[in-house]
């Protein structure tokens, strides 16, 4: 989750280094989203322009600066992951939804501290679509993550600066 003040000006700027972007997201907790989606990962920049409680998190941390602001890994079973995790602090399940092209993306997510999140993807066939996962760049996989600012990305042509991350070749 890449946390940005200026959503369009991150998708442009994010376009500009040869990302191809999915279309704005309206989450229906009120976030806002452009995802690069990637072979089996993807690159969420995120705004949050309401106030929700599954937003305070990011709207403190875009008060500091934009970034890296949470990890988010895949689960196969949300309401399973959130048993493991609830002794060790986790939120209960929450839905999640977008409009896309032909449908709405539903999602259910367990947050686990501010900084990671796990999410079942209940509609994957709407959102990884080859021609979002298709970059100029030659971006294929997200294949490291180094708190707070590095992410190395296999098939990245060249190294890339924008809104508090450095994008590297791994």
């Amino acid at each position: 989750m890449i946390a940005v003040r200026d959503l369009d000006r991150a998708a442009a700027d994010f376009a500009r280094l040869g990302f191809t972007l999915t279309p704005r997201g309206f989450h229906s907790i009120g976030s806002q989203n452009h995802c690069i989606m990637l072979s089996s990962t993807y690159l969420e920049l995120l705004a949050a322009p309401v106030a929700h409680p599954w937003l305070d998190y990011y709207r403190a941390f875009l008060e500091r600066g934009e970034g890296l602001a949470a990890i988010a890994y895949a689960t196969q079973d949300a309401d399973a992951t959130y048993a493991e995790l609830k002794d060790r602090g986790a939120k209960p399940p929450m839905d999640l939804s977008r409009p896309v092209e032909g449908g709405v993306a539903r999602f259910r997510l367990v947050q686990f501290e501010n900084t990671r999140f796990y999410v079942q993807h209940l509609t994957r066939e709407l959102v990884w679509r080859p021609h979002w996962q298709a970059h100029r760049n030659g971006a294929q996989e997200l294949v490291a993550a180094e708190w707070p600012s590095l992410l190395k990305i296999r098939g990245l042509s060249s190294k890339a600066e924008a809104h508090g991350l450095r994008l590297e070749p791994a």
